[in-house]
Order: C-alpha cells, then sequence, then structure tokens
C-alpha cells in the first residue's frame, strides 16, 4: 500500500499534536500544526516542490512558536499577578511575625509561622517583639515594629 506524499505530513502532524500531551511544553504541537497545514496544501496541490514544503514548514512552526506561543501559554497557564502595591507572590507582606534574635545593625531574625528569617529593620528590635512584614525579596524580610489598626489582616 503506498500512500499519497501528502498523508506523511499529516501523519506527522498529528502524531506532533498527540506528543505535545506527553511532553507538555507548549511546543511540540506549533510542530504540528505546521506539518498539518503543509500536508494540506500539499493535498490541495499548492504546494509541490518539497524544498518549498520544508521552507513553509520551518517558516510556519518558528512564527507559531516566536508569536502564538506566549498568548497560548498566558492564556492556558495564566500569568501570576501581583496585588497593587504590593512585591509579594507568597503573601507575607502585612503579616506579623516575631523577632527571634536581636537586631543589630538594623539586621536580625524573625519568626513566621514557625520558620526563622533573616529580617532588616531600620528601628532596634529585641527578642518577642512583634514585628509587621513590609517587603519580601528572595530570603530577606524587612520589617517595622507592629503597630495594631485598621491594617492589621486577620490572622
Amino acid at each position: 500500500m503506498d500512500l499519497p506524499e501528502y498523508s506523511y505530513w499529516i501523519i506527522a502532524g498529528l502524531a506532533l499534536v498527540i506528543a505535545e500531551f506527553a511532553v507538555s511544553g507548549l511546543v511540540v504541537i506549533f510542530f504540528g500544526i505546521a506539518a498539518l497545514l503543509v500536508g494540506c496544501l500539499k493535498f490541495l496541490g499548492l504546494v509541490d516542490d518539497t524544498a518549498w514544503e520544508l521552507t513553509l514548514f520551518a517558516m510556519t512552526s518558528l512564527l507559531l512558536l516566536v508569536f502564538v506561543r506566549r498568548v497560548i501559554n498566558d492564556k492556558l497557564m495564566g500569568t501570576e499577578r501581583q496585588r497593587q502595591g504590593e512585591e509579594d507572590s507568597a503573601g507575607l507582606v502585612g503579616a506579623r511575625a516575631t523577632v527571634a534574635e536581636a537586631f543589630s545593625n538594623g539586621v536580625g531574625t524573625v519568626s513566621y509561622r514557625g520558620a526563622r528569617w533573616q529580617a532588616q529593620c531600620a528601628h532596634p528590635l529585641h527578642p518577642g517583639d512583634m514585628v509587621r512584614i513590609t517587603q519580601h525579596d528572595g530570603l530577606w524580610l524587612t520589617v517595622e515594629p507592629w503597630t495594631p489598626g485598621p491594617q492589621t489582616p486577620a490572622e
């Protein structure tokens, strides 16, 4: 049984689209879509030269990867949006912590939910003092002395 030439492109395209489910990086599917497009154009007789087929496949794959992948990735995976005025994806800003070790030269250790964090503060702080987390940058927290008020988050 001899298959028509366009069927190889279509079979390869379908295999690549299915392979995306196993690889799951939102890359392979665009090669599959490009192969399906070339197969359809070959079936319709619009492309008949192997060099043009390969060029069309490469250009379509590249364009889909560059321009469409980002849009689809944002729609499928979602984008993390920060709350206004908050630079913290872990949700630490505004929370209350306890000073674990005294601050020396503006640097010390605080305890938040059982974990110890390196922290910095312009005010002198002593063990047991309550502080508010004002900034979270990697493994460092910036804190200020706790002042209860309407901005206090519920815990």
